[in-house]
């Protein structure tokens, strides 16, 4: 059993023996009225404090829906545009050194 249903339970005691005593309508009889309602309130906010923070059972909305996969990207193949393809290979060749004039 949750604490906080327990302590709700002893709360609704102490309203309901406050409220007995109410009745008997005697002097001595009022301070024990008032002590037992703060308890119960007491009780009452012990009871919130103490309840749990997340829902115990979460019923499902809908069905789970399985996990959505992409296919895989394969690369592109690598083509060369045809005007680079049709263009001759250059020879590298020396340069020859210009020769300084002199006067």
């Amino acid at each position: 059993m949750r604490a906080d249903y327990a302590l709700y339970i002893v709360a609704v005691i102490c309203f309901i023996v406050a409220a007995y005593a109410l009745s008997l309508n005697t002097i001595e009889v009022q301070l024990s009225v008032y002590a037992l309602a703060v308890a119960g309130i007491v009780f009452v906010g012990l009871g919130y404090m103490a309840r749990p923070k997340t829902p115990l059972v979460v019923a499902p909305t809908s069905a789970p829906s399985p996990p959505i996969t992409l296919p895989k990207a394969e690369p592109a193949p690598k083509t060369e545009p045809e005007e680079e393809q049709k263009k001759p290979v250059k020879k590298t060749t020396r340069r020859t050194r210009r020769r300084k004039k002199t006067t």
